[in-house]
């Protein structure tokens, strides 16, 4: 299976609650530079769009659209992402180019969003990892002790969050393992084995396909 993932992860340093997810810098993404834009979009092959890489080597794809939820008005957008790493960075800008929006996610799992004004005050601020005992952090922390695996990198393995009201387990982390090698210039991965982190306990659950590992 062909594994190519891009993700931009921006860290802290350690500390007793786990490895800290930075906010992206606010001052780079704070507006959206309307006339670089529409100046470079199209150019490499990509219709309506401009992409370049940041000082950090983040990928970032800029982009606009019309929506019926904005009343067609004009939207621009970012993603900003970086290769090998789960997180990407969302940014959602009025048509005066003013940030209207930012997305964290990890992995599809959305991790925190704030809402701005036109003015760019913010004006509201979610933070879904108050529904959960545990952070990705500090799930990163414990699969890195116990595993020796890394969920910081998408080679290592694919870290997934789920909230199931209804089952047994109501919130836990699904864990899938790969192996990857370097074939040539470009990696391929294979699922290795997986298991689960009850989120109430913070402990491990093997599956019985893997107990052996």
């Amino acid at each position: 299976m062909k594994y190519i993932l891009l993700a931009v992860l921006l860290i802290s340093t350690f500390s007793c609650k786990g490895q800290k997810i930075k906010t992206f810098n606010p001052k780079e993404m704070k507006t959206f530079n309307i006339q670089n834009f529409e100046k470079n979009k199209g150019k490499q092959g990509y219709v309506n769009e401009y992409q370049y890489k940041l000082s950090d080597n983040s990928d970032v794809r800029e982009f606009s659209s019309k929506a019926a939820s904005d009343n067609f008005e004009l939207r621009y957008q970012k993603e900003v992402t970086k290769e090998f790493n789960p997180i990407k960075y969302y940014f959602y800008y009025y048509p005066n180019g003013v940030l209207n929006k930012e997305v964290l996610d990890f992995n599809n799992s959305v991790v925190e969003i704030r809402e701005y004004d036109k003015n760019g005050k913010l004006i509201k601020e979610t933070d879904f990892d108050k529904n959960f005992r545990h952070t990705f952090e500090q799930i990163h922390d414990m699969i890195l002790k116990e595993k020796k695996v890394d969920i910081y990198d998408t080679r290592q393995a694919v870290a997934l969050r789920h909230d199931t009201p209804d089952a047994n387990i109501k919130k836990y982390y699904q864990i899938h393992v790969l192996n990857s090698k370097l074939v040539g210039n470009e990696w391929y991965s294979q699922p290795d084995y997986s298991f689960i982190i009850d989120d109430a306990t913070g402990k491990i659950i093997q599956s019985a396909e893997n107990s052996q590992k």
